[in-house]
């Protein structure tokens, strides 16, 4: 699991992981979900019954910050009015 920011998450981004074999340069997509997974080919472990390097997966964890300034919530205040997003529009229970 890495965690990322909210706006690494939004706006994209490249984020350095540790494998078995050292570090890596992930690239994150604008717009990734908590919980996505993306894979590292040939960067995981020996399979002992063919020889063959497996994949790491890399899990996207999004942290929201714990504390945000004033500043910082006029920020988040102003995005949600220019850019509006319901991410539970259209669930079966979303008009309820």
């Amino acid at each position: 699991d890495v965690p990322i920011s909210i706006t690494e998450a939004s706006l994209g981004t490249k984020i350095t992981v540790p494998t078995i074999d050292g570090s890596v340069d992930v690239t994150i997509p604008p717009g990734v979900s908590s919980g996505t997974k993306l894979r590292l080919r040939g960067k995981g472990i020996v399979d002992p019954k063919t020889k063959m390097r497996g994949d790491q997966y890399v899990v996207i964890k999004i942290v929201p910050p714990k504390n945000i300034s004033q500043k910082g919530k006029e920020l988040l205040e102003q995005l949600e009015k220019s850019e509006p997003y319901n991410p539970r529009e259209g669930l079966p229970w979303s008009n309820l």
